[in-house]
């Protein structure tokens, strides 16, 4: 029965840009029914399209004797059926183009921006250049059933178990990059998820994902249960080549919001208990009367750099993230304050302080709606440091980005 599987999977990838090409004229077919209807019927009360287009121009320098600058054009088609009361089907696609400085000087580009791809590939290269490249992906496939008190998910989809702004400890499965700002919908998992639904406060849920090695799989279960006025979740799992126990809750004391998370990992091989690794997040929140929202948070990591003697910007913007590595520091604070000005603009600040790093993020954002489908965003990364025995402005990036969805 295995190799049967494994089989039917190889001649799913073999012929996957075929089914790429299958599900994106599907969507064309459905955007095309949907369009011709005037009446009510069942492709309009049970099909949703939608998407948006996106350009961020990115400029990165020190100082202003050299500016390196990028442009990304980014497309995402989002298709769900409702097949019946019981069973959903969603597909989404995410289409994006990159030219610029940075993809002529790094070599083996489309292999560094898709990091994260699944051992199931549903991505491919259109065009693959020197100074371009146009990667195209399917972010989410997966069938959703629910009846009673059962949901069955199967597919790739977004397993989110954090509780957290900044760092989520307990988000095992779909690990993100507080940095990588653009990506709102962030990563999937290509798992089998159910859930059971024992109350309104309470649940229990298990999933695993699919991968080539065992040792690169993650299978877990987690059990929700409210208490005295907080939520709470603890889960168990194999993670990786660690066995991992969990913890997380929110709650509010007055009216300061706090949530917390931790997890501790301990290899299923280990020699010395050295090999364990903490880590854990507490956050505070509080909205004030006059639309302005705080959020403050503190993560510790037992297994991260102790000391350093200079600051590198690559440590601080990891791109091999895990939940066992959400920073590569131990001790790291987050500060975020939002207020709208009026209702079409908006604006925020959020700085990362990584301790034993002595490294400084800085994110000033502004956004207005221009209207309701277009937007513009302004945001800018600044990172401070040690370096050379003095503290000193390391990098900086400015970005100009606008949405139009649909």
């Amino acid at each position: 029965m295995v190799k049967e599987l494994k089989h039917i999977l190889e001649i799913f990838v073999k012929y996957l840009p075929s089914i790429r090409l299958i599900f994106t004229g599907l969507i064309l077919f459905f955007v095309a029914i949907i369009q011709a209807q005037e009446d009510q019927n069942w492709t309009n009360e049970n099909v949703e399209f939608s998407g948006y287009i996106k350009y961020l121009n990115t400029s990165t320098f020190q100082d202003f004797d050299a500016i390196i600058n990028d442009n990304l054009l980014h497309n995402r088609l989002k298709l769900k059926v409702y097949i019946d009361d019981h069973l959903t089907t969603a597909v989404e696609i995410r289409n994006r183009i990159f030219w610029g400085n940075t993809i002529q000087a790094t070599p083996d580009f489309a292999a560094f921006i898709d990091a994260d791809n699944q051992d199931i590939d549903m991505s491919i290269n259109i065009i693959n250049r020197s100074a371009l490249l146009f990667h195209s992906k399917i972010d989410r496939l997966y069938i959703d059933y629910h009846k009673n008190k059962w949901q069955v998910t199967l597919g790739r989809q977004r397993i989110n178990w954090g509780k957290n702004l900044a760092w989520n400890p307990n988000d095992l499965f779909n690990t993100y990059n507080f940095f990588d700002f653009d990506y709102e919908e962030r990563p999937g998992a290509d798992a089998l998820r159910v859930q059971y639904f024992i109350s309104g406060n309470s649940s229990v849920e298990t999933a695993i994902n699919y991968t080539d090695k065992w040792d690169e799989n993650t299978t877990a279960v987690k059990y929700n249960f409210h208490y005295f006025d907080y939520d709470f979740q603890v889960l168990a799992a194999k993670y990786l080549k660690d066995y991992t126990f969990g913890i997380g809750w929110e709650g509010a004391i007055k009216s300061i919001g706090i949530k917390g998370e931790f997890s501790y990992f301990f290899p299923r091989n280990k020699a010395t208990i050295s090999d364990d690794v903490l880590v854990g997040s507490i956050s505070f929140d509080y909205y004030f009367k006059n639309g302005l929202s705080i959020n403050a948070a503190a993560l510790f990591n037992s297994g991260g750099i102790k000391n350093t003697n200079s600051f590198d910007p690559e440590q601080f913007n990891s791109t091999t993230l895990s939940a066992k590595n959400l920073m590569p520091n131990r001790w790291s604070y987050f500060f975020q304050a939002a207020k709208p000005l009026t209702p079409a603009i908006g604006t925020s600040i959020s700085t990362i302080y990584a301790y034993e790093l002595n490294g400084v993020y800085i994110m000033p954002q502004f956004s207005y709606q221009i209207s309701q489908n277009w937007d513009f965003d302004t945001i800018a990364q600044l990172f401070y440091g040690k370096q050379n025995e003095s503290f000193s402005n390391i990098q900086n990036s400015v970005y100009l980005r606008f949405r139009w969805s649909f």
